[in-house]
């Protein structure tokens, strides 16, 4: 049986969050955006240089998922940021929950998820929030098994492309509606 860890993210490791960013998200959306405009927002949403930049915030930290010693996914939390519609006083934005497709099943993403609640709960948050685009049915059905109920919306573009996300949230305190 394949030894699962979760570690945090490292400066050191910007280049594995560009990878596996960039990776997990073209396999997931490739079919679905141009040619020329995925480029472009891969580079300026995982380029190395702009990984490094997020795991020196401190507001911005990261876990990597490796299978036998492999990054094979990664989280990564956001402070201080919310949408319109995002309940509690205290929420925080699980930004990404990546996971290559070849390392899905298992329990996998779920391992993820669990240490994102963990992560926010430590911080005090009373919410975990996100956005996933509203036809990304798997990740929707995912989310919804872990808990999350939709919020809200919002705008998600990619060059002249414009998608509708869900703004998803999970509450984090019984006392929340």
């Amino acid at each position: 049986m394949p030894t699962v860890t979760i570690r945090p993210a490292t400066l050191e490791d910007a280049a594995i969050l560009a990878d596996l960013g960039a990776r997990t998200f073209r396999e997931t959306f490739e079919q679905y955006t141009s040619g020329p405009d995925l480029g472009a927002f891969l580079a300026a949403a995982y380029g190395e240089a702009i990984q490094r930049a997020e795991l020196a915030d401190p507001t911005r930290p990261a876990r990597i998922l490796e299978v036998d010693g492999v990054p094979v996914g990664f989280l990564q939390l956001r402070l201080g940021h919310r949408e319109l519609g995002v309940p509690g006083e205290r929420p925080v934005e699980l930004q990404r929950i990546y996971l290559l497709r070849t390392a899905q099943g298992g329990g996998r993403g779920a391992a993820l998820m669990a240490e994102a609640v963990e992560m926010a709960r430590a911080w005090g948050a009373d919410v975990l929030w996100l956005g996933v685009w509203e036809n990304n049915h798997k990740a929707v059905a995912f989310y919804t098994r872990s808990g999350f109920r939709e919020v809200g919306d919002h705008v998600f573009q990619i060059g002249g492309q414009v998608d509708r996300d869900l703004i998803l949230a999970l509450n984090l305190r019984r006392d929340l509606p």
